[in-house]
């Protein structure tokens, strides 16, 4: 892969979750129950998405991974999102409203591990993928920790 090729990679991954946040879900928008209905689907893509990409990591595949990790990031991208100011549910911590800023920092470090994952399947780089991917796993278990019921 040449130079400006990555490059170009780099810009775009840096772009999406700029272009994705432009828009804030409100309760205006969409009721409670169909919030908390699409981030939990939301978060099962994340899962599932996470689970199909692990069993890549000691394969030559990297287009079917870099397309994997692209929708991942795509959903963490607009994940903090589906929480909006007075979205509290079953499931989800109070700490998510009262400790927001910790929330969208834990969510920020999970966007850049993705990032992380894609600069390694373009390197094709299978230790930096599985180390990148352990980093990815370990920042959603401090997340869950802090901020799920």
């Amino acid at each position: 892969m040449g130079i400006f090729f990555k490059i170009t990679i780099s810009t775009l991954i840096s772009f999406i979750p700029l272009y994705v946040l432009a828009h804030k879900v409100t309760l205006e928008d969409k009721s409670l129950e169909k919030i908390v209905n699409e981030r939990m689907a939301i978060m099962q893509k994340i899962k599932s998405t996470s689970s199909k990409l692990y069993r890549f990591i000691n394969s030559d595949q990297y287009e079917e991974m870099l397309e994997l990790n692209e929708t991942l990031l795509h959903s963490a991208s607009e994940f903090k999102d589906f929480y909006p100011e007075n979205s509290q549910a079953e499931g989800a911590s109070d700490n998510i409203w009262s400790d927001r800023e910790t929330f969208n920092e834990y969510n920020q470090n999970f966007v850049d591990d993705i990032e992380m994952i894609s600069l390694s399947i373009e390197l094709e780089d299978k230790e930096m993928i599985s180390d990148a991917i352990k980093a990815m796993a370990a920042n959603c278990s401090t997340c869950h920790k802090k901020f799920r019921n």
